[in-house]
């Protein structure tokens, strides 16, 4: 599982400055770690990563890591706003007790399902809101949108297989740092 060594030496790159925006945070939890190694580890299980070392497998890895910390630290409105709704969305009611789980332990499977879903029904315009509150994590509208083709790609393969895409993250995420519970 190279993906996942090559993980731990990207958060320790690409987290610090991400941790350096953040007032009071010098190291990185080890259930966002774990997640974070989990959702690539789910996209290298759909075929759907990258080869290993290259430029676009290490893309994906800076993408799930940085989107992560955008999601989980960002203070930018129109972000908060987007992950509530895609939440409220796929939840069906209130998004604050999704939102405060996924802050403390990191990507899900169903968070990544209901961003996607989310950003697809998206016009234009409000994606283009997004783009000051990525850009302050080093990530673009190009980066998300890359990184949710890449979410429902798994999705698909998994179907195809008889699999499930939360069934394949959760089995992966039990494997990683703070995955048992």
């Amino acid at each position: 599982m190279l993906v996942c060594f090559l993980l731990g030496g990207l958060i320790l790159e690409a987290g610090s400055p991400v941790l350096a925006q953040v007032p009071g945070r010098g190291t990185t939890p080890s259930k966002p770690v774990g997640a974070s190694m989990a959702v690539l580890a789910m996209l290298q299980d759909a075929e759907v990563l990258p080869p290993e070392g290259t430029r676009e497998a290490n893309r994906v890895i800076k993408m799930v890591i940085q989107f992560q910390s955008v999601f989980m630290k960002s203070g930018d409105p129109d972000v908060q706003a987007f992950l509530s709704q895609a939440l409220a969305q796929k939840g069906g009611g209130s998004s604050d007790e999704a939102v405060s789980r996924f802050r403390s332990t990191g990507w899900t499977s169903d968070v990544l399902e209901a961003l996607s879903e989310q950003w697809v029904a998206m016009a234009i315009d409000q994606r283009e809101r997004l783009a000051p509150g990525f850009r302050q994590f080093n990530v673009s509208l190009t980066d998300f949108d890359w990184l949710m083709e890449l979410v429902a790609k798994a999705r698909t393969a998994f179907v195809q297989r008889g699999q499930n895409i939360h069934q394949v993250f959760a089995q992966r995420r039990r494997e990683m740092p703070g995955g048992a519970q």
